[in-house]
């Protein structure tokens, strides 16, 4: 692949979203990612999620996602030949990166502590749910735990009622975001100074990473924020979720000249609010004041106005104000195929073995001297375990040793899985 990090070499060790998401940033900029798996593989090429109808063999939607673009290599890490392949990989790697826990990593020979000695020019990359120190350090994390006790959960949702985490993986995500830049950042620091080093984070600490602006809010007033359903807790104004009289969500932000402002009023057959002086302002209507003056009314009007229409009345009326900022609340289905989304590349069409041609995020960033490629498909079970172990200096015979012995593991694995079925 081309790009921007075209020529770096990242060895990956991960399993599941925050840590191949990190791979799939480097492959999506054009590094050489690969990605060592156990003779089972990662157990997201399994994973099949819900409403998944697809053969049995079809790849996880969760697999595809964060793995495309990059080598398989299968490798036993608790064999003297496995520990062997990976630290030559690492011998002439530019980064490494694992979601593990620790301990685990330490049982594969892969210390966190002894790894930046052993290789002095690596970054060492490591993500895990609440941090490097502190008692929970180790503490077994998925994403809505994270969410959880960062607070981004206790954000969501309407007031008074039970917290509704968000509808999707943020954590891991956004653990995977800042994995990724720490480790860019290591390698320009390395570009001045020769010498890598281990980088750490979490998605805990991603979630803070989220809500900076309201974390530091409550911290300066000395007052919490608390949830406000379809509206910014943050935000004392109109903006927010609103429904047309068919059903249609829209996100009202605001209005930003008193033009514009008098035209939404005006077409809403409600000019009363613009006697309201308390939103008589651009700065007042997006909640600079933080005022609870007028806050419910205003919200209550707006409500109002739009379910008196139906969408297309609305959407042909806001098309004409460029002014006012709003969006239509769009579902997975309109998202995949936005001219917007398609125009930028957001979104690709992919190949895939078994289940064929689908739409897959693309590269989200646009380089004009370093363009990116677009994604490929993600890689077989160890594709490319021959090719990566020989290019290393590995004969023949060593090579063999290894893909049946992940053969044999596997095989053991399935008669395992097939006696646990006959039983039940």
């Amino acid at each position: 692949m081309s790009g921007p990090l075209e020529g770096l070499k990242v060895v990956e060790l991960a399993t599941a979203i925050q840590g191949p998401a990190v791979g799939l940033y480097f492959a999506n900029m054009g590094a050489e990612v690969i990605k060592v798996e156990p003779p089972t593989g990662d157990p997201s090429r399994h994973f099949r999620g819900a409403n998944n109808t697809l053969p049995v063999d079809a790849l996880g939607s969760q697999f595809v996602a964060m793995n495309k673009g990059k080598r398989s290599v299968v490798l036993d890490m608790h064999t003297e030949l496995g520990r062997a392949v990976m630290q030559r990989l690492l011998g002439r790697a530019d980064v490494f990166f694992s979601n593990f826990r620790a301990a685990a990593l330490a049982r594969m020979g892969l210390s966190l502590e002894t790894l930046p000695a052993q290789h002095p020019r690596l970054v060492v990359g490591h993500v895990n749910g609440f941090g490097p120190l502190g008692e929970d350090a180790d503490k077994a994390m998925l994403d809505g735990a994270a969410q959880a006790r960062g607070g981004l959960a206790a954000m969501s949702g309407a007031p008074g009622e039970t917290p509704m985490p968000p509808g999707a993986a943020v954590a891991d995500h956004a653990g995977a975001m800042q994995l990724a830049l720490a480790c860019v950042t290591a390698l320009v620091h390395r570009g001045a100074t020769g010498r890598g080093q281990l980088v750490r984070t979490s998605s805990l600490g991603a979630q803070l990473w989220l809500q900076m602006w309201e974390l530091q809010h409550s911290a300066l007033t000395g007052v919490a924020l608390s949830r406000d359903g379809s509206h910014n807790p943050s935000i004392k104004a109109p903006y927010g979720v609103y429904t047309c009289a068919d059903g249609v969500p829209i996100l009202f932000v605001v209005a930003m000249t008193d033009d514009a402002w008098t035209a939404f009023w005006l077409f809403a057959d409600r000019p009363e609010a613009l006697l309201m002086e308390e939103w008589d302002t651009p700065g007042k209507r997006i909640g600079v004041t933080g005022d609870d003056a007028g806050l419910a009314e205003i919200r209550a009007l707006v409500r109002d106005a739009f379910a008196a229409k139906p969408f297309a009345e609305w959407e042909q009326f806001l098309a004409s104000q460029p002014e006012i900022i709003w969006e239509r609340v769009r579902g997975y289905d309109d998202v995949l195929n936005d001219p917007q989304n398609l125009a930028n590349g957001y979104v690709q069409d992919i190949d895939l073995p078994v289940t064929g041609r689908t739409k897959t995020v693309g590269t989200l960033m646009d380089f004009a001297a370093t363009p990116t490629t677009l994604p490929a498909p993600p890689p077989g079970l160890g594709e490319h375990t021959a090719a990566v172990m020989a290019d290393l200096g590995f004969v023949a015979a060593d090579v063999d040793a290894a893909q049946a012995h992940a053969a044999a593991v596997r095989e053991e694995m399935h008669a395992a899985s097939w006696m646990r079925t006959k039983r039940a």
